[in-house]
């Protein structure tokens, strides 16, 4: 009885690998959350300087705007390269192809409502660039949720989070603000399930 048990569990085990990409890391949650951080520090900082209360006139600030798109690419170039470095450690280690048939749905499934999304954020920054945090949000908090049925289930409670956090942003009337929201939802968010994915899956 006990053999069947484990030859059910071993082909469950199988079908999970080959439907799902399960090399993710929980440091590729963690270190693009202390990236957040640190980049969200300096934009507010930044935005103190400024006064950081005309929320609305950041089109006309065009120094101001530079310094925060910047600082925006920065976090996000970091944030791959660490979290790309950490998924292919992980899938080295369990002997799975970080390239395979399951890890491109997986992008494919994530990256169009990102690159909607980013296409969104350029108009926004010529028409309603307050907005471009709680979209930066919103549409990222979408894609996790829209990438998760093709990795661990996990994710998509991050995804649940980030889509809240970005409709609460789009509500607040200070720079400052909004960027408290950006580093709670990439910054705070992402180390939380950094380290609750990895004591649950990566100390195996």
């Amino acid at each position: 009885m006990k053999k069947h048990i484990d030859d059910l569990n071993e082909i469950r085990s199988m079908m999970e690998r080959s439907s799902r990409f399960i090399s993710l890391s929980g440091l590729s949650g963690i270190f693009p959350g202390i990236f957040a951080l640190i980049g969200a520090f300096f934009a507010y900082q930044r935005v103190s300087e400024n006064d950081g209360s005309a929320y609305l006139n950041l089109s006309s600030n065009t120094d101001l705007l530079a310094y925060l798109v910047k600082d925006g690419l920065l976090v996000l170039f970091f944030s791959l390269i660490f979290a790309f470095y950490f998924t292919a450690r992980q899938a080295k280690k369990q002997g799975v192809s970080l390239w395979g048939s399951t890890s491109k749905r997986l992008l494919f499934n994530m990256a169009l409502p990102l690159v909607t999304g980013g296409l969104f954020c350029i108009i926004l920054l010529m028409q309603a660039p307050h907005l471009v945090d709680a979209a930066t949000l919103v549409f990222y908090g979408l894609a996790v949720i829209n990438a998760s049925k093709y990795t661990f289930d996990d994710i998509r409670y991050l995804g649940y989070v980030e889509v809240v956090l970005g409709l609460l942003c789009g509500f607040m009337d200070e720079w400052r603000l909004g960027i408290l929201f950006w580093a709670l939802g990439f910054g705070v968010a992402h180390i939380v399930y950094g380290i609750v994915m990895y004591k649950k899956y990566d100390s195996r």
